[in-house]
């Protein structure tokens, strides 16, 4: 056999052995997840917890105090009115101002309508430009950051009472869910194209030890062997991959993450605040879920914007606080 075939064969024998490897991993956590629906929900006869082990040191991240993360969530189009009823008061009273009379009744959906019908008046009667500047300042105050939106306690994680079964936390046990993008957090809400998400922005107060299954993690890895190298991969690929078969798909995420956050320093010295996985649904994005969501946790939400999904790439329009496109928009009547 010649060199260059005896060189073919090896690689061939190699790709076997991955593919043979891969699927005994697989079959293993495919094992793992029936076990978890129909035998054994807590203390299920597995070797997976070794490997996850033995990964723990290569997948340990850390994020530094001061990095921001974003949350989303739905904002139901009865909400809209109540989140912008400030901002149509506040435009009343600049279009009184500019009218002759002082009074001119207005409701959400009528603001571009009067102000059209304001300057066809004014074109009509000769009458000079109003003064600008006062409708300036009314929409100041909407122009700056805050709370536009749902406010800080309804920005974090559901209360345990309401908590449903997610990727990493079992019913009734509240995780902080958040992203590395705002279009990322707007696309894990699920929303519809020309929905509005209220997105809150979440800052570190401290380091955060992360499990990190992002798919950035293989750039550099030194595993000791190639079992572990094979199995980094499918965890990550198994933690980011959409759910499509309900509550049932998230037993095994759920289990390993309950191991990470509990019992996991026992066996390696590793103490970890949170996992995170890359999105399923934007691949640019990662997400973060931090454990401890109670008074001495290490992160507080500081501020949200009302954002409009223009498409499920996550492309977003802001609408509150207003730039100049929102205020274009309001003009246009298609705030």
């Amino acid at each position: 056999m010649e060199a260059s075939e005896q060189e073919t064969l090896e690689r061939l024998r190699q790709l076997r052995d991955e593919l043979r490897l891969r699927r005994a991993m697989q079959a293993e956590l495919a094992a793992l997840e029936d076990e978890l629906c129909t035998s054994n929900r807590f203390f299920p006869r597995t070797n997976i917890l070794s490997w996850v082990d033995a990964i723990a040191p290569m997948v340990t991240r850390t994020l530094p105090s001061g990095s921001t993360l974003y949350r989303a969530r739905i904002v139901a189009k009865a909400q809209e009115d109540r989140f912008f009823a400030s901002v149509y008061h506040a435009l009343e009273d600049a279009l009184g101002a500019f009218a002759r009379d002082g009074e001119r009744g207005l409701d959400n959906e009528s603001f571009a309508e009067a102000y059209l019908q304001l300057e066809i008046e004014r074109l009509e009667s000769g009458l000079p430009m109003p003064d600008f500047d006062v409708f300036k300042r009314k929409l100041a105050p909407f122009q700056e950051k805050g709370w536009w939106g749902f406010g800080q306690d309804e920005s974090d994680a559901a209360p345990s009472d309401v908590t449903g079964n997610g990727r990493i936390n079992p019913k009734g046990i509240s995780y902080l869910y958040a992203s590395s993008r705002k279009g990322t957090a707007a696309l894990e809400a699920r929303p519809v194209i020309s929905q509005m998400v209220s997105i809150a922005e979440v800052v570190l107060c401290e380091e955060v030890t992360l499990f990190d299954l992002t798919r950035n993690v293989f750039a550099d890895d030194e595993s000791a062997s190639e079992e572990t190298r094979m199995f980094r991969k499918i965890l990550a690929h198994y933690f980011s991959k959409p759910n499509y078969s309900g509550d049932s798909a998230y037993l095994v995420t759920q289990y390993i993450s309950e191991y990470v956050k509990g019992r996991i320093e026992t066996s390696t010295g590793l103490r970890f605040d949170g996992i995170s996985f890359s999105s399923s649904l934007d691949r640019k994005g990662t997400n973060y879920v931090v454990f401890d969501t109670s008074e001495r946790r290490k992160y507080q939400i500081v501020a949200s914007s009302i954002e409009r999904v223009t498409d499920m790439r996550g492309t977003l329009s802001t609408s509150l606080p207003m730039d100049d496109a929102a205020i274009r928009a309001l003009m246009n009547g298609s705030l």
